[in-house]
């Protein structure tokens, strides 16, 4: 690369492609995002999720400020994106269903929670209401959250991939940076692609690295304690026109969330013993294997498709690339069959996995400058919901590049 460069940002999925957008607006400087894939498609945690668009019901501003402020904020931003960008999404609200009193000591908490975070239009419904929303779903009562959405994922990062490039951000696919060496200037980057190696020099880097970046933190500063504790996250599908009594109209509908062991499995205890055993660290927590719709392209529109999504269901992969299924179609009808009684193991299909960039330790997103060079900014256990809040995101660390 024959000139210096202003801002590297590291990592070319959602949010380092949203934060090469929206610096790029700013900064009439050269910029480079490096990605170690041969194309922006969003591929890894970008695409391999459910697609949904949080309203901010889950993050408690106490313990998770970040998440709390950055996915309510990017809720908006994301919808008002969608329209003026033509991505395929779809605001069809979710329900959040309880089935028995223990579950309502769940849902109650995410209810404080949502008010807490200034959630618009959220309200506890009986389940005669949950039956006028989806006469197909079981509860004794469900949390009605109208602004959840879903999205075209691999749209929106297309998008913004393309707008960036055309403000000048300059896109080194098919590259890995396997060395950073600071120095009085910046950093001295060394990218390898195949089996050739470049090095150019930086003043900026942004560590957006997903489920790599604990290792990118790690080269620059061997002190760093971060480290990924990857989740694999699996799902599999059903179509709603094979029967009447499995069809869903189009809102995503998730179990309380609840905790669940290393394994994966789900620990059922009252939500004192679950708030407590979270809190010292003992045990994960998870929104839970849900019904989420899905969105087809035709031409120029976008509309509900047949196919309906069931998950993620966690279990521990043997690395961060481990995408092999170890799921089969019984664990996910028995994680939906309670609340969505008329679905059969005939009805499903296996669709996908997904690796969760999850930092071992922490619950919240944590993006801050390294504490040795404070001109690398590092954005880690960037998980759930990272997608939602990429917009908000962008425009946190363009803030933080201005006060610096």
């Amino acid at each position: 690369m024959s000139e210096d460069i202003f801002i590297t940002i590291i990592g070319g999925g959602v949010v380092g492609c949203a934060i090469a957008l929206e610096i790029s607006k700013e900064y009439d400087k050269n910029i480079v995002v490096i990605e170690k894939n041969r194309q922006i498609n969003g591929e890894n945690q970008s695409s391999r999720n459910s697609g949904v668009i949080h309203a901010g019901i889950y993050y408690n501003s106490n313990t998770e400020p970040l998440k709390a402020e950055l996915c309510t904020r990017g809720n908006k931003l994301l919808y008002k994106f969608c329209a003026e960008n033509n991505i395929a999404h779809k605001k069809t609200g979710k329900l959040v269903v309880a089935l028995n009193a223990l579950e309502e000591e769940y849902l109650e908490n995410i209810y404080r929670i949502a008010l807490a975070n200034e959630i618009p239009g959220i309200k506890i419904i009986n389940s005669k209401e949950v039956k006028k929303f989806e006469p197909n779903i079981s509860a004794k009562s469900a949390l009605y959250v109208p602004t959840s959405g879903i999205i075209d994922q691999t749209g929106f990062v297309s998008s913004l991939y393309r707008q960036a490039e055309s403000l000048g951000a300059m896109f080194l696919t098919g590259n890995k940076a396997i060395n950073i060496e600071p120095d009085k200037e910046g950093f001295n980057v060394t990218i390898q692609s195949d089996n050739e190696t470049e090095t150019f020099k930086t003043v900026i880097i942004i560590n957006s690295a997903g489920l790599y970046s604990d290792e990118i933190a790690k080269i620059i500063n061997t002190d760093s304690p971060y480290e990924i504790d990857p989740i694999k996250g699996e799902s599999a599908k059903f179509y709603k026109s094979a029967r009447e009594s499995i069809s869903i109209n189009e809102m995503s509908v998730y179990p309380v969330p609840y905790g669940y062991l290393s394994n994966g499995e789900r620990l059922n205890v009252p939500f004192k013993e679950f708030q407590k055993l979270y809190n010292a660290g003992k045990i994960n927590k998870s929104v839970g294997v849900h019904l989420t719709s899905t969105l087809e392209n035709k031409g120029n529109d976008y509309f509900i498709s047949d196919t309906v999504t069931i998950g993620p269901a966690y279990s521990k992969p043997e690395g961060k690339e481990d995408y092999k299924p170890t799921r089969n179609e019984d664990y996910f009808l028995s994680m939906v069959n309670q609340f969505f009684p008329n679905l059969k193991l005939k009805d499903i299909s296996l669709h996908q996995a997904g690796i969760r960039a999850k930092l071992k330790g922490y619950t919240d997103f944590v993006i801050e400058r390294d504490t040795r060079y404070s001109n690398f900014i590092n954005l880690v256990g960037i998980d759930s919901p990272g997608l939602t809040s990429a917009l908000a995101i962008a425009k946190h660390v363009k803030q933080m590049l201005k006060n610096e």
